[in-house]
């Protein structure tokens, strides 16, 4: 794996998870190729789990229950698992997105990509920064380049 590590939230993933081009569709084909080292927690899998299986989800993408669990095997086996250690209360304006700052900093991760403007507002944390899509797209490319 790569010496960059993120965690991306979950409209991140299951923007990912549904990629047929873009900017989500090159995300995973560099988590597929370990191209970073993709941080998650069992809290996060949760939320993404449950988030794939909400109706609205359901009605837009029609995923199968082969296709939720082939991603959700991907992450598990392309990720850094976090043990959970870190607890924190960092976003009062909504709470369940701490999780994503606890799996960061536990992993003493490089980034947060997300589209939440709860994280993004935060701009970064504890040296973390937080960042869109797009802009981690670069990032990656700028270290590939340093190689």
């Amino acid at each position: 794996m790569s010496g960059l590590k993120a965690v991306l939230d979950t409209s991140v993933m299951v923007s990912v998870a549904f990629a047929k081009e873009g900017l989500a569709k090159e995300l995973k084909h560099l988590i597929a190729q370990e191209a970073f080292t993709l941080v998650t927690s069992k809290e996060i899998l949760a939320e993404l789990y449950r988030v794939l299986h909400y109706p609205h989800i359901q009605r837009a993408f029609k995923p199968s229950k082969k296709d939720i669990d082939e991603f959700i095997g991907l992450v598990i086996e392309k990720s850094l698992l976090t043990k959970g250690t870190y607890s924190l209360e960092k976003i009062k304006d909504d709470p369940t997105d701490d999780k994503f700052l606890a799996a960061a900093l536990e992993a003493k991760a490089d980034y947060i990509v997300s589209r939440d403007p709860h994280l993004r507002n935060l701009k970064h944390f504890h040296g973390i920064k937080i960042i869109d899509l797009k802009e981690f797209l670069q990032q990656i490319e700028k270290k590939n380049k340093r190689k």
